[in-house]
């Protein structure tokens, strides 16, 4: 709910509940109280477990580039020294992870 709509709302179950006999029976304007009343109960858990949730994927992020980072220096090394150790297959197979796709706008010809 946008902060104009909950505005909207806490001012209207305000005036519902300030206003009964407006109010047909069936209108259980106590339970929506409760509804908002839990709702601003429940924002502050929301802050917090965002925030934790941001801090899990600053950590991934930062977990995931480490890992980069040595992976790449790996590879380079492979490339550089692997040379007929035996390792030719699996730098082929590493290699895909940098293959290049033609642009759909260029020509088979203009590729070749």
């Amino acid at each position: 709910m946008g902060e104009k709509s909950e505005t909207f709302c806490r001012r209207t179950l305000v005036a519902m509940n300030d206003n009964p006999g407006l109010i047909p029976a069936d209108v259980d304007v106590a339970e929506a109280l409760r509804d908002m009343a839990q709702l601003d109960a429940l924002r502050p858990h929301i802050v917090r477990l965002k925030k934790l949730i941001g801090r899990a994927e600053d950590s991934e992020m930062a977990l995931g580039s480490d890992a980069m980072v040595t992976s790449l220096e790996g590879y380079a090394l492979l490339k550089a020294l692997g040379k007929g150790s035996g390792l030719d297959a699996l730098r082929r197979d590493m290699s895909v992870r940098f293959s290049r796709k033609a642009r759909a706008s260029e020509s088979p010809a203009a590729a070749a």
